[in-house]
């Protein structure tokens, strides 16, 4: 939706000023300069003045009533500009539509449409504008009709300051939490002042509740501007815009921080193609880790701001690299202004803000969902989420009950831009899907100390990646999202190291809001990789057949991809695939059984390009328990797959 704004045009020299009184002339100019360098303060009196000494002089008035909006001084503005919005004044028409515009971003719908009738279709210009304001206003006051339930509170001291804070962002397990926070800018002041500049801050949970946010440091703060930042689900990286630096490749540009231990890596531009000559903004990491959304003005959109989104890599030392950008496409994007994309845990609900859809105000947020066949028609979070004002920075929780966002017009409290917690129920678009998360810690099973791997999380029935990172460099912790209603296989692996396969299952889909968000990966939360020796095996716990055949299931796919990249990344080691049942059937029964479950991955692997040569296949029966072949669960251990290393 593009509202109808009045630009005002603040020129050093006020030609349309009634008489030639050279000494208001210059008033004006000053009065002018004062304002747009933020000292409000002195503005006022200045403009005051001209208006009651010289009632025809509208330039002062309209320049009266601007600086009354920036001061969040609505009555004011509005009883400024019907004075001036009079037949019998100059230029009628201009104060007419100043004021509707005035009462249509106060959200006083009605009166703004009144306002806009006024206008006679002979002046078109004016009125092409007023008839394209009012549908916006009757589309506002339709949606009105049907609130959606808001329940909301504010975040708090912890959270929120004397400044403007916004952008908010959390981590999978909400124990870590970030905003950008505009220092020395408080309400009614302008954002160009001496000393106001963004910074990225950052909020601990402890014992339930949030600490105070701190400045993340120079490693990514610096004496300019940096925010729009979005916290990676399993605080691994933030990414975050920062604008006019030297290594930048336009005007504003993406940068990421990698957590490693208790400090953040100095900043890295993720470079081409994600950034270009144009302005970027908004990132948003998917949690499978290999898309990046984000919003950016360059060519080849749909409109003027667009989201977009590039493939991403996570390399082996935690860096990434970024490829192929691809606009989202006219379902998500309109020839107006999109921007702060959030894609959700899930990965296929993606809330984002919109200029060019129906909606309540300046910026709307929408939810989309994807599906086999692109995105969703976009849908209207609703009244009173969204306002006459701008809503944007809306994320949601990886449980899918909390929401977050920034607004200046919750509590009409003048403090400014605050962080607000929402709480979600059916009606306030929430998540296609629930997760929870799971933490642990990789480890050297040797040496027992912590190490950097690739955590990978896919779903047994869909062979679909869930989330993908890599566990910290110096402590070797890491959070993974996990589905709440799926089984799942994890895979955890690192060049030169056996990989660890494992497969769990989450509760059904009815769960009560106070349910645990947090399952266990492991028994003890640790995973211990072993270095590839000889004679060391791994038992795939991810290979499936059909009952008494050697037909793999599909659910075994993405184990034995997995396999084949680690033949891949060591291109030395030769394996063989060790076949085991239990002991129910004949030996020799069992025997054939294994042999040709073993030489069904084995087959599988070939396809994938891993040479014979390097590969053996033998099926044991049930000649090497590994448990109670008495009990079913035994019986299920003992019915395995597993690779031997014969050769480094």
């Amino acid at each position: 939706m593009k509202k109808f704004t009045v630009i005002l045009l603040l020129a050093l020299f006020a030609t349309s000023v009634w008489g030639d009184n050279k000494k208001d002339i210059k008033t004006y100019e000053t009065a002018v300069l004062l304002m747009n360098e933020g000292k409000y303060k002195e503005a006022l009196p200045l403009f005051k003045g001209l208006v009651s000494t010289n009632k025809e002089f509208v330039d002062a008035s309209w320049s009266l009533a601007e600086l009354y909006g920036r001061m969040c001084e609505d009555e004011k503005q509005i009883a400024t500009l019907v004075k001036v919005a009079n037949p019998k004044m100059p230029r009628y028409h201009n104060s007419v539509m100043r004021l509707a515009a005035a009462y249509h971003s106060q959200c006083d719908y009605e009166n703004a449409i009144k306002t806009y009738q006024i206008i006679p279709s002979t002046e078109l210009t004016y009125y092409k504008r007023a008839q394209i304001a009012i549908k916006e206003c009757e589309d506002a006051l339709e949606l009105k009709k049907e609130p959606v339930p808001f329940n909301f509170r504010n975040m708090g001291p912890a959270i929120n300051t004397e400044f403007d804070e916004y952008w908010p962002s959390l981590t999978a397990d909400e124990g870590y939490f970030s905003t950008t926070r505009k220092l020395n800018k408080r309400q009614g002041q302008s954002s160009f002042g001496k000393g106001i500049h963004e910074d990225v801050y950052l909020s601990k949970k402890v014992n339930g509740n949030w600490t105070q946010s701190v400045n993340v440091g120079n490693s990514i703060n610096t004496i300019a501007n940096e925010g729009s930042q979005s916290i990676s689900l399993d605080g691994r990286y933030m990414f975050f815009v920062a604008c006019d630096r030297l290594v930048g490749l336009g005007s504003c540009d993406i940068y990421y921080s990698i957590h490693e231990g208790d400090k953040w890596t100095p900043a890295i531009n993720c470079g081409s193609p994600v950034n270009s000559r144009y302005w970027e903004t908004s990132p948003s990491l998917s949690p499978t880790g290999d898309e990046l959304y984000f919003a950016s003005t360059r060519p080849g959109g749909q409109g003027k701001s667009d989201i977009w989104k590039c493939k991403v890599q996570v390399l082996a030392d935690g860096k990434l690299k970024f490829s192929d950008p691809v606009n989202l496409g006219p379902t998500v994007n309109t020839k107006e202004d999109e921007l702060s994309p959030f894609i959700h845990a899930d990965n296929k609900t993606l809330y984002y803000s919109s200029k060019g859809l129906k909606g309540l105000g300046d910026y709307d947020i929408f939810v989309t969902y994807k599906t086999d066949k692109g995105w969703s028609q976009p849908k209207n979070l609703g009244y009173p989420i969204n306002t006459c004002k701008s809503e944007t920075g809306y994320v949601v929780n990886a449980w899918g009950d909390k929401a977050y966002f920034s607004s200046d017009g919750q509590e009409k409290n003048w403090k400014g831009r605050e962080i607000y917690e929402l709480t979600l129920v059916e009606g306030n678009a929430i998540p296609a899907n629930r997760m929870k998360f799971a933490t642990g810690k990789i480890l050297d099973a040797d040496q027992k100390q912590p190490m950097q791997a690739t955590i990978d999380v896919y779903g047994l029935k869909s062979n679909k990646t869930i989330f993908r990172s890599v566990s910290d460099k110096n402590t070797g912790e890491f959070i993974a999202c996990v589905p709440s209603d799926e089984e799942y296989g994890v895979n955890v692996s690192k060049k030169g190291y056996l990989f660890f396969s494992d497969n769990f299952e989450t509760e059904g889909k009815n769960h009560s809001p106070k349910e645990a968000k947090k399952v266990d990966l492991t028994k003890n939360d640790n995973v211990e990789l072993e270095k590839i020796e000889v004679g060391k095996k791994i038992t795939l716990k991810n290979i499936f057949f059909d009952f008494d055949k050697a037909t793999l299931k599909k659910e075994s796919h993405f184990e034995l991809d997995r396999c084949a990249q680690f033949m891949r990344e060591n291109p030395t080691v030769k394996i063989m695939l060790c076949g085991h049942t239990d002991y129910k059937g004949s030996k020799e029964y069992n025997m054939t059984l294994s042999d040709n479950r073993a030489k069904a991955a084995y087959d599988y692997l070939v396809k994938k390009g891993v040479p014979p040569t390097r590969l053996e296949y033998k099926g044991f029966g049930a000649e090497q328990p590994i448990a109670d072949n008495k009990t079913d669960e035994g019986r299920a251990l003992n019915r395995r797959t597993e690779i031997l290393i014969t050769a480094k």
